[in-house]
């Protein structure tokens, strides 16, 4: 049977969270058309041990992938590579899916054809295991299962990678590759597919559960500025994703890429402003928010943030007090 939906699991040290991931894709209403890659990304733990017990157990369902470590990304590139599925989906190897909303995904890819499926998730507290916030993607007069035209909807939502499930042609056939050894990836899984996704379709329950607390993640504030490089080199990708095809594009996906790098180079500028004050970085941030300006200035204009605009309205004199704000509010 050809299998409908892949599931690559992006696996690096989750010994301790990667069976209540797979546990999450056992069913036997499902199981048959799905495939699960877990990619062991040279993790020097027991992830690669547990998952083969799965491969073992499953193995019309289950595959073990065993890689040299080159990061979330490459984790992710490996699993479209190896992908059979009609679809494709990627999941953390220390998250997992609730299991009826699950099914319900894989019932309606049976029946549709939209390039894109998204789908609500939770933000999971890693200590309580309670939910914290459920992640919506809705827009005026939406209806669910519907399929939508793209360019028609684009302006009112923004697919992130949790909510995506897209075909996996799309990805295999424009050599969707993102970076190796970087993280904030992310931005690239769901960007750089935007200018082949022609079609969309929404579901209600939410199937993702985005586990939150934990130290390794790299929205936590002090990640952030260790990996600030890493930040800065996906934003420049994704500027680069803009050159290449803003001449192409319809004016939906532009405004649509407009406003994601907007909100990337926002969160640059809140990096620089979360290291002590200093000249250097005051620089940074001038230099960033001077070069968007000249450039790009439609994109400069979607940079709607407060401490953005005191920067701006001040012509950056209030560096010394924004950046001490930040600090206090980020518990630095």
């Amino acid at each position: 049977m050809q299998k409908l939906l892949t599931i690559s699991v992006a696996a690096y040290n989750v010994e301790k969270y990667i069976k209540e991931c797979l546990d999450s894709f056992i069913g036997k209403s499902f199981m048959n058309y799905i495939e699960v890659l877990v990619v062991n990304d040279g993790s020097a733990d027991n992830t690669a041990l547990i998952a083969s017990r799965y491969q073992k157990k499953y193995p019309d369902t289950f595959r073990v992938i065993n890689k040299e470590n080159g990061g979330h990304g490459s984790a992710v590139n490996c699993g479209i590579a190896e992908a059979k599925g009609k679809y494709f989906k990627t999941v953390d190897g220390d998250d997992w899916v609730d299991k009826h909303a699950f099914k319900e995904l894989v019932d309606f890819i049976k029946i549709t054809d939209a390039d894109v499926i998204s789908t609500d998730y939770w933000w999971v507290d890693d200590s309580t295991k309670h939910k914290i916030k459920k992640i919506k993607n809705t827009f005026k007069g939406m209806e669910y299962r519907k399929t939508y035209l793209f360019d028609n909807i684009c302006r009112d939502i923004y697919i992130n990678i949790h909510a995506m499930a897209i075909k996996t042609e799309i990805l295999q056939n424009n050599n969707i590759m993102l970076d190796r050894h970087c993280f904030y990836v992310d931005a690239e899984y769901v960007l750089f597919p935007v200018p082949y996704i022609k079609t969309v379709a929404f579901l209600p329950k939410p199937v993702y559960m985005y586990r939150l607390g934990l130290s390794t993640q790299s929205m936590d504030i002090l990640n952030m500025q260790k990996n600030c490089a890493h930040h800065e080199k996906v934003l420049k990708r994704i500027i680069q994703l803009y050159n290449n095809n803003k001449k192409n594009l319809s004016l939906p996906k532009k405004e649509y890429l407009e406003k994601a790098i907007a909100k990337l180079a926002t969160s640059q500028i809140k990096i620089y402003l979360s290291y002590p004050a200093s000249p250097d970085m005051k620089r940074k941030i001038v230099k960033l928010d001077k070069g968007i300006r000249k450039k790009y200035p439609q994109i400069y204009k979607k940079m709607a943030n407060r401490a953005v605009y005191l920067l701006r309205k001040s012509n950056y004199r209030l560096y010394n007090i924004a950046s001490a704000i930040l600090r206090k509010t980020s518990g630095i």
